[in-house]
C-alpha cells in the first residue's frame, strides 16, 4: 500500500461510516465496566460537536430489546436511526463521528470483521478482570450529564427508533 492509498482511506472511511445528517448516534455501554466508562469519557472528550449521546445498557434494556440488540452486556451497542451496530463496528462507527485525529482510527473498519470482532470479544470477556468494575452505574454531573439519555428532561431528544 502506498502512502496516498492510506491517506485516501483515512479520509474516506470515516465519511462513509457517518450516519445521514440529522440522525443521532446513541452509544449504549455497560454502565459498571471501567473500560466502557473510559471509552465514554474518551468519546465525550473527542466529540466537540456532541454527535454522540450515551446510555447505560442497564438503564435502557427496554430500548435494546425493542430494536433486537443484545442485553447481556457483551458489547457496545451504537444506535443510529433505524440501524444498530455491535462489537467492533459499534466502536469504529463511534470513532467515525468524533473529531480529528480520532475519527481516522475508524479506518480499522477495513480489517475483516471476523478478526476485529474476535479481538473485541476477547477483551470484552476479560474486561472486568483487566480494568475492574463499579458497584453501580455512574451518575454524570454538570454539563456532561446532558449527553446521557437518562436525563432527557434536561436535553430533549427523539427516540431514533420510533421518532417520538
Amino acid at each position: 500500500m502506498t502512502v496516498a492509498t492510506i491517506s485516501l482511506a483515512v479520509k474516506m472511511v470515516p465519511e462513509f461510516l457517518e450516519p445521514p445528517p440529522g440522525v443521532e448516534s446513541w452509544l449504549m455501554f455497560d454502565g459498571v465496566c471501567n473500560l466502557c466508562d473510559g471509552f465514554v469519557n474518551f468519546v465525550a472528550d473527542g466529540d466537540s460537536k456532541r454527535n454522540v449521546r450515551f446510555g447505560a445498557q442497564q438503564r435502557h434494556t427496554e430500548l435494546l430489546e425493542r430494536i433486537g440488540a443484545p442485553t447481556d452486556l457483551s458489547t457496545l451497542v451504537l444506535i443510529q436511526g433505524e440501524n444498530f451496530y455491535l462489537y467492533s463496528s459499534a466502536a469504529l462507527r463511534t470513532l467515525a463521528v468524533m473529531d480529528w485525529p480520532y475519527r481516522s482510527l475508524s479506518v480499522f473498519t477495513l480489517v475483516p470483521p471476523v478478526v476485529r470482532d474476535s479481538v473485541y470479544r476477547l477483551v470484552a470477556r476479560y474486561r472486568y478482570q483487566l480494568f475492574g468494575r463499579q458497584e453501580s452505574c455512574r451518575v454524570p454531573s454538570g454539563d456532561f450529564k446532558r449527553r446521557f439519555l437518562e436525563y432527557e428532561h434536561e436535553a430533549a431528544s427523539v427516540d431514533p427508533i420510533s421518532g417520538a
